[in-house]
């Protein structure tokens, strides 16, 4: 085969658990079940900070929050650290965004060639976090309780309009690279990343993709009893600070903001299923490979909690389905834990028809660089620097037997606003620790409490485990100095998002360039450019 094309499809706050594929019931999301059905779906896939432009950040660069120093949706993306743009534009793939990334700063391309529309939210250090702030005095961009009372379809919306243009400019790019490859009588390799802000909050989805569900029974939320504040505090943090405190949303209010989420899903699905048959009616199909995934899930209600910002399940694993050519990824179901910093090396992998261009090490999984071509520096430089493992190697050593779901480690961190310390927290197997100076630990055994109701840091069964994954994360992280990086940062920061809104103003946010006209210059040849013969 020859070099695949990569589509990447990532949602906004789209919960692993919200999908038929990962076996919800109340799903209706056919086109991402297809896609899984005879693709590969990683069961127990992780962010590795569950909120938006870290996460995405982390994801791009195939580095940990902590080693890219982006800490918060305040944070600057530094433009000279590397992402999988582009490196796979190094390796001769024209590269393209689409749709949203949350970057920071003045780079809003991160190595695509192409950035098709703007983003939702603005590029500048507008949402800088403030640990010495109490909760109570919120800043004007913190989540709020008001979309769950709210939720419901509406005919127009920000995100609707936003999707809406993301989807047609999908579609118009995917004709754009046929077009081009004709007619320079090449077949050069693309990499689209299209990304939407459904189902993020507010839950506000189309009428029709609402309706669907008007007889659907969508389950209530299975534990929406809040932690008790001494064994939970952080979850206490984050309900003061979307004001859940003060006001608690009634059953009926649950239920409606659910379904507006299980719509929105819908939504994504209806973008999924057109990216598919585009990709069909121009013969793509068979030498491209689809990844779906998100950035972070959604509580949804469970413990009291919405949105995202928790280390529990339902916020911090997102689905991750890998669709494309059996000479690139083995259908099938993997259940050792992996998460989104694993996505760089696998696009590296794809791109470089390796197979295996990135082992993991079993006992901290950083990255093994193997290029395939064991002479070629220039692809080892590609590969230099990730923390994360293909997943197709991560797949195809599961598969063999080779690798048990304990024999690598998933981290995930957060320093963002919600709480006043660094909170990391280590994935091992079965078994989850969350480690929060000021907090009481907390340890899951997710397979005896898979809903993570009973805390297993006291128990003396449990006792071996718990101090080597603290080890681990002893080694790992500083936390102390960790702290005092943070505050400094967001003192920083605040200093300079203060003074650029004095005098002349600057925003950073990627302003589009105009398209360019249908019939330009030579007045035949862009008709003959711009036809794509349809198949007998």
């Amino acid at each position: 085969m020859t070099t695949p094309n990569i589509v990447v499809i990532q949602a906004d706050q789209m919960a692993a658990q919200a999908l038929g594929a990962y076996g919800d019931a109340a799903a209706l999301t056919p086109n991402m079940d297809a896609l899984a059905a005879d693709g590969a779906v990683f069961d127990r896939a992780y962010c590795n900070t569950p909120l938006c432009s870290p996460s995405r950040a982390s994801m791009m660069t195939g580095r940990m929050p902590s080693e890219i120093d982006c800490l918060d949706n305040g944070d600057d993306f530094a433009a000279s650290v590397p992402t999988f743009a582009h490196r796979l534009r190094k390796l001769g793939y024209h590269t393209a965004l689409i749709g949203r990334m949350h970057f920071i700063g003045p780079d809003q391309h991160h190595g695509f060639e192409e950035r098709l529309t703007t983003d939702v939210y603005p590029a500048d250090l507008d949402m800088v976090p403030d640990w010495n702030r109490p909760l109570e005095q919120k800043l004007q961009w913190y989540h709020e309780a008001d979309p769950v009372f709210t939720a419901g379809a509406a005919t127009a919306n920000v995100q609707q309009d936003f999707d809406d243009e993301v989807i047609f400019k999908t579609l118009r790019h995917l004709n754009d690279r046929k077009r081009a490859n004709q007619a320079a009588g090449t077949d050069q390799p693309f990499l689209m990343v299209t990304s939407f802000i459904h189902p993020h909050d507010p839950y506000e989805p189309p009428k029709a993709n609402w309706d669907r569900f008007a007889e659907v029974p969508i389950p209530d939320p299975a534990h929406p009893e809040v932690p008790d504040p001494a064994v939970d505090p952080h979850s206490h943090r984050l309900r003061t600070m979307c004001g859940f405190d003060e006001r608690e949303p009634g059953i009926e209010d649950v239920r409606r903001a659910r379904r507006a989420y299980y719509a929105a899903v819908n939504y994504i699905d209806d973008h999924v299923g057109a990216i598919r048959r585009r990709l069909a009616e121009l013969d793509l199909t068979d030498n491209t490979v689809i990844i779906v995934t998100s950035d972070h899930g959604d509580m949804l209600g469970e413990k009291g909690l919405w949105f995202k910002m928790s280390p529990y399940e339902q916020s911090s694993r997102v689905p991750l389905i890998i669709n494309g050519p059996a000479e690139v990824i083995a259908p099938g179901r993997y259940a050792n834990p992996v998460s989104l910093v694993d996505l760089a090396p696998t696009l590296l992998d794809i791109a470089q028809g390796t197979g295996q261009a990135s082992g993991s090490s079993e006992s901290t999984g950083e990255a093994r660089v193997g290029a395939g071509d064991a002479n070629s520096g220039a692809a080892s430089a590609i590969d230099d620097g990730l923390s994360g493992t293909s997943l197709l190697e991560s797949a195809r050593r599961e598969a063999a037997g080779e690798f048990e779901s304990e024999d690598r480690d998933v981290v995930i961190e957060y320093f963002a606003e919600g709480t006043y310390r660094p909170q990391v927290t280590l994935v091992r197997g079965d078994l989850k620790l969350t480690v929060c100076p000021g907090d009481p630990e907390l340890l899951f055994d997710l397979a005896a409490d898979p809903d993570e109701l009973v805390n297993r840091a006291e128990d003396p069964a449990y006792a071996q485990a718990r101090e080597s994954m603290r080890a681990e994360l002893e080694s790992r992280y500083d936390l102390e100095h960790l702290e005092e990086h943070v505050l400094g940062s967001q003192r920083s920061r605040q200093l300079v998002a203060d003074a650029l809104k004095v005098g002349r103003v600057r925003h950073w946010d990627f302003d589009p360039e105009p398209e360019h006209g249908y019939v330009r210059g030579d007045f035949w040849s862009a008709f003959r450019f711009g036809k794509i013969p349809a198949a007998d």
